[in-house]
């Protein structure tokens, strides 16, 4: 899998979670959208066979994205970037330890971690 793929991936969510970042700021009840959204891009990011390692590569590159290369990041957007880091972590996690217990998934598909 590229990373250029991969990265793309991750740039069209992350646009919409900053789309979700604005109306939280407005005041807007927003939930666990971020959450739903950092999913369904990890789902998106495994069916393209993307492994582990390289998807915390790329949600760490997001997290330091540096002045040269970007516009200035700004308050609102640094909460954005690690909720959204916070959330790939969590699925990860889940993941991982869920492949590593063994325990099968139910019929539907459903189950912990991304699924």
């Amino acid at each position: 899998m590229s990373d250029v793929m991969l990265k793309e991936i991750v740039g069209r969510y992350t646009l919409s979670i900053h789309e979700i970042g604005k109306k939280a700021a407005q005041g807007e009840i927003v939930g666990d959208l971020i959450r739903s959204q950092v999913r369904r891009c990890l789902i998106e990011m495994q069916e393209a066979d993307a492994e582990p390692d390289a998807i915390r590569a790329i949600f760490d590159d997001l997290a330091r994205l540096s002045p040269e290369s970007s516009p200035p990041v700004g308050p609102q957007t640094s909460k954005i970037l690690a909720a959204m880091k916070l959330h790939v972590e969590f699925f990860l996690f889940m993941e991982e330890h869920h492949k590593q217990d063994g325990s099968p998934r139910k019929k539907d598909g459903s189950g912990f971690g991304f699924h």
